[in-house]
């Protein structure tokens, strides 16, 4: 919606969030009780839900009435509900949702590194953010939903991180760009290890949707999936306790990307990053029935642990006072051109 054209607007409607805007509001029932959150509407037929208390992160997501994110079996549930316990504390509390984040200092598989055990994906998405701000701003002449909040973890002894995020989504096109800034207020050097788990579910997700991206190369996480490589693009049926598959997309040019397009549905989800900020992502294909999901995940250190990743030498640190930028793009779209455009790119 373009600031010019809101005096027109107003000719029509009392309240401009009958067409786009934020509302505040709280979760009132069962384990996702007193969960505080907010709906964003852009007027083009996006709609998101932002969770304050589950580290800004975003259960929810539609466009133009067609589900998007993977939701879960577990549902929403408030951070209280959530125990570090290897895999299972993770799963337990794991809505899916549009966006997981998992970090800051550790994410990806269980692992014991610096003599503390480390659970799934780390503790990120279970803490309450503060210091949240909604508001329209503007960028030129269009009119911009944002959102805003930093989550710390903290322990004793131990590290002191900011994760300061800011969501904008436009209303002239239906785009999500989340920035978050990590910030190490400790004294030692800390480490940084980040998983955006953007995660897509039916009907966007179905038989006969495929993946593109501009990777290099596509490497399998282990036998099973390397079973399933010349299909890793291809997007199944649902199957009865069919196991997950992993496939790392590599050698990106600097401006990352990869897709989900329905051609059934003429809809597209467009993931963007740096690629030098992220060098690996994750694909993870879940064809398990009840548990149908694709994840395309951004990751700065891969998902197999901080142990791993360090001995690896691909986990990234901050000095005392150190601050560093990360941040993704998601486009929804129904552009055959544009569509055209990402499928004509990849490789």
């Amino acid at each position: 919606m373009k600031k010019s054209e809101l005096f027109e607007l107003r000719k029509y409607v009392g309240d401009l969030s009958t067409v786009f805007g934020i509302k505040d509001h709280l979760f009132n029932d069962g384990p996702a009780r007193g969960v505080r959150a907010f709906d964003v509407r852009n007027g083009k037929g996006l709609s998101l839900t932002v969770m304050a208390d589950r580290g800004m992160d975003i259960p929810f997501l539609r466009y133009k009435g067609v589900n998007v994110g993977f939701a879960s079996k577990t549902g929403v549930r408030a951070p209280q509900f959530y125990v570090e316990e290897g895999v299972r504390g993770f799963l337990k509390q794991f809505n899916g949702g549009l966006l997981t984040t998992c970090g800051i200092t550790y994410a990806g598989a269980p692992s014991e590194d610096g003599g503390r055990v480390l659970g799934l994906h780390g503790p990120y998405s279970n803490l309450p953010a503060e210091s949240v701000l909604s508001e329209t701003v503007y960028e030129g002449d269009e009119a911009v939903l944002r959102l805003s909040g930093s989550v710390r973890e903290a322990c004793v002894f131990n590290e002191n991180v900011l994760l300061s995020r800011e969501i904008r989504v436009g209303t002239e096109r239906s785009v999500v760009r989340l920035t978050d800034r990590v910030e190490n207020q400790g004294f030692a050097e800390t480490p940084v290890m980040l998983v955006y788990h953007v995660n897509f579910g039916y009907p966007l997700l179905d038989a006969g949707a495929r993946v593109y991206s501009n990777a290099g190369e596509i490497v399998p996480r282990d036998a099973f999936a390397e079973e399933g490589l010349s299909k890793y693009d291809l997007i199944e049926e649902p199957g009865i306790d069919r196991a997950e598959q992993c496939y790392f997309h590599v050698g990106m040019e600097k401006d990352g990307f990869a897709m989900l397009h329905n051609e059934k549905l003429g809809i597209a989800a467009i993931v963007r990053f740096d690629a030098e900020t992220f060098p690996l992502l994750c694909e993870w294909k879940c064809m398990r029935a009840g548990d149908y999901a694709l994840g395309l995940e951004p990751t700065t250190s891969g998902v197999a642990g901080r142990a791993d990743a360090r001995s690896k030498g691909m986990l990234g640190f901050l000095k005392p006072g150190e601050a560093r930028e990360y941040a993704f793009e998601l486009e929804m779209t129904d552009d055959i051109a544009l569509i055209g455009k990402y499928r004509a790119m990849a490789k």
